[in-house]
């Protein structure tokens, strides 16, 4: 068996693999949602889009700049999530290192 063989095995690293995808799947599903919530509301929430919120500014205008929002807010979200990952990686990769060249 490799060392990646051993590494992809251990239970440490399907954990972490595990991990990832329960933070990955439901951000990326988040973020879908909210993208397609636009399109679908100025086909058929017209009077919603159309109305004004503050002076000449409609709903739509706001829920397409929120667009930023959401998307700084999740990519800060997953920065933060990520170190802690890359930190879990680096335990892995220091344990099945320790003592073998190469890895």
């Amino acid at each position: 068996m490799s060392r990646f063989e051993e590494i992809e095995s251990s239970k440490e690293f399907q954990q972490l693999k595990r991990s990832k995808q329960k933070f990955i799947w439901p951000i990326t599903l988040i973020f879908i949602i909210y993208y397609l919530i636009l399109p679908l509301m100025a086909g058929y929430a017209k009077p919603l889009m159309t109305s004004f919120v503050f002076g000449n500014i409609t709903f739509g205008y706001l829920y397409g700049i929120s667009f930023y929002i959401v998307a700084w807010g999740l990519a800060f979200l997953y920065v933060y999530q990520a170190r802690k990952f890359d930190k879990k990686a680096a335990e892995i990769k220091e344990k099945y290192s320790v003592g073998k060249k190469g890895a």
